[in-house]
């Protein structure tokens, strides 16, 4: 299993307590968010991590330094994160999880991503409704409905920014995810390619992380959020494992085949 972490946002909104850094790189508990994603996914045995940048990237190299691959979306003013994806699509050929990078949460969380078995699962958390983000209508295991503007009645729980994607179904996404781009979609979210799978009728699953904790970090309530939590039961000590040194260099930037 591998993992890819989309880490090219700037975080705009966090600038009173980040300044202008990249917010995976606020800290909680004094690590870093994106430190304890890479730290919780090599306790677990993930080695293979690829982070992909965009804003102040050389911040996150000397966070990280080799402990991860890089790779480098120059566009990420211009373009979202299904840009970013994009550029790491031959890293798509094994069970992979795809998560952002200004998310923190407890091991349980990943522990219930790692664990599926479904072609393509979301983790998802019913116990956020009212003040839910994106969310998710389900039926049973399958996401119905997505979108930030589903009303209260319609919200089943909220997406938690956590993919599994599971190898037998890797080459069919990697096909929708070409599809999008050779359309010029470069505006999109990365779990757009997902959405739209569901919009065509497709299965893809949702899993219920039961309340475990997380949250993104995306605006100043978030981060209050995490503080509140970390003052209340203290930071979770994650085993460090240190990985073999690697680069990963890209020529290539957005060219597709007409």
């Amino acid at each position: 299993m591998k993992a890819i972490i989309m880490a090219a946002g700037v975080g705009s909104r966090l600038k009173e307590i980040n300044g202008d850094r990249p917010k995976c790189l606020i800290e909680a508990g004094g690590v870093t968010l994106i430190s304890r994603s890479v730290s919780l996914l090599q306790s677990r045995g993930i080695t293979d991590i690829t982070v992909i940048t965009g804003y102040k990237s050389e911040l996150i190299h000397q966070e990280l330094q080799s402990s991860v691959k890089y790779l480098h979306n120059p566009y990420f003013q211009v373009t979202n994160s299904i840009a970013s994806l994009w550029l790491a699509r031959d890293l798509l050929s094994d069970d992979v999880i795809l998560m952002n990078a200004d998310l923190y949460y407890v091991e349980a969380v990943l522990d219930t991503a790692i664990a599926q078995t479904d072609s393509a699962v979301m983790l998802s958390d019913c116990t956020r409704i009212d003040d839910a983000d994106f969310r998710f209508s389900v039926k049973g295991t399958c996401i119905l409905k997505t979108g930030n503007k589903l009303s209260n009645q319609e919200t089943d729980c909220e997406y938690v920014g956590i993919v599994r994607i599971d190898r037998s179904f890797v080459a069919e996404f990697t096909r929708r995810l070409e599809e999008m781009i050779v359309r010029g979609d470069f505006r999109n979210w990365w779990e757009g390619v997902l959405y739209a799978f569901i919009d065509d009728g497709f299965d893809i699953f949702h899993k219920d992380v039961d309340g475990a904790f997380w949250t993104e970090v995306d605006h100043l309530g978030d981060y209050n959020r995490l503080v509140q939590w970390n003052r209340s039961h203290g930071p979770e000590t994650i085993p460090v494992t240190t990985a073999r040194p690697v680069e990963l260099s890209v020529e290539r930037l957005l060219e597709v085949a007409p």
